[in-house]
C-alpha cells in the first residue's frame, strides 16, 4: 500500500517545513500544490523533499490536481499547518478520519484544544456527513477521484471553505463501507490571534456563499454545534461557537 500526501499552499513558509518533513517520513510521495506563493514556501517544500506543482486556483482545485498526479493507493489531504504524529498507522478502511492534536499558543489554541478533545471523545457522532465535526482526510485514491468528478465545475474553481465537507459528502455517495477514525494521528498548529481567527471565519462565511442553492448548502445550517454533546460540553464549547459563528454569519449573510 502506497500513500500520497497532497498539501495546498499559499505563503505557508512558517509551517510547510515540518508539514513536508513529517509527510516524507510516513508517505511514499509528498505533493505540494502551490498557488504562486511570494515567500519561501516553494523553496522550503522542495528542500524538504516535496514535489511542487504551481497553479492558480482554489483550495479544492489544488486538492483535485494533486490527487490526479498522485501515484499512491491512498491520498491524504493535509493542510500546510499540519504534520503527522506517531499514531498515523493501522489503516483498515478506504475512508479514514485523522484525529488532530492541537498545538500552538494563546486563546485560540486553548479554545480549539477544548473543542477537539470533546469532539474526539464523541467521535462516533461527529463522523456524521451532514452534522459532524470530524471530516476524513485520507481516502482511497480511485474513490476520491470519482468523488471529485461529481463536484460542479463552478465550485471546483472557487471553493476555499467547506471543500473538505463537499469532498466527504460526495465520497459517501459512492462508498458504503465503514469510516475509520485514528485518534491523535496529526498535529494541527493553531496560534492565530483572536482577531486573525475571527477574520479567517469571516472569509469562510463569504466563500461559503458559493454553496447557496446547491445540495451542499445544508452544511451551513446543520453544523451549528457538535452533535452528541451533554449540556456541560455544549456550555464549554459555546465561546468558540460564538467566536467562529458570528464572523462567519456576517460574511455569509452580508
Amino acid at each position: 500500500m502506497k500513500i500520497s500526501v497532497v498539501i495546498p499552499t499559499l505563503n505557508s513558509e512558517r509551517t510547510i517545513g515540518i508539514a513536508v518533513r513529517s509527510s516524507v517520513s510516513v508517505a511514499d510521495e509528498v505533493i505540494v500544490v502551490d498557488s504562486f506563493s511570494t515567500d519561501r514556501t516553494v523553496e522550503i517544500a522542495e528542500k524538504e523533499g516535496a514535489r511542487v506543482l504551481q497553479l492558480k486556483g482554489s483550495m479544492l482545485i489544488a486538492r483535485i490536481e494533486g490527487a490526479k498526479v498522485a501515484k499512491g493507493d491512498y491520498v491524504v489531504n493535509l493542510d500546510s499547518d499540519m504534520h503527522f504524529s506517531e499514531n498515523f498507522k493501522g489503516f483498515e478502511e478506504k475512508v479514514i478520519a485523522l484525529g488532530e492534536i492541537t498545538v500552538g499558543k494563546g486563546i485560540v489554541h486553548k479554545l480549539m484544544s477544548i473543542d477537539r478533545e470533546i469532539t474526539h471523545r464523541k467521535w462516533t457522532y461527529n463522523l456524521s456527513v451532514g452534522k459532524g465535526g470530524i471530516i476524513p482526510r485520507m481516502y482511497d485514491r480511485q474513490l476520491l477521484l470519482k468523488a471529485y468528478e461529481m463536484i460542479p465545475e463552478g465550485l471546483r474553481s472557487k471553493l476555499n471553505a467547506f471543500e473538505d465537507s463537499v469532498i466527504y459528502y460526495n465520497v459517501m455517495k459512492l462508498y458504503k463501507g465503514k469510516v475509520q477514525f485514528i485518534l491523535n494521528a496529526v498535529y494541527h498548529v493553531e496560534d492565530d490571534s483572536l482577531w486573525q481567527f475571527m477574520r479567517k471565519w469571516y472569509k469562510y462565511g463569504k466563500n461559503a456563499k458559493l454553496l447557496r442553492g446547491t445540495e451542499y448548502e445544508k452544511f451551513i445550517y446543520e453544523r451549528k454545534m457538535r452533535p452528541g454533546l451533554s449540556l456541560g460540553e455544549k456550555v464549554k464549547l459555546l465561546p468558540l461557537t460564538l467566536i467562529k459563528g458570528i464572523p462567519f454569519a456576517l460574511g455569509y449573510y452580508l
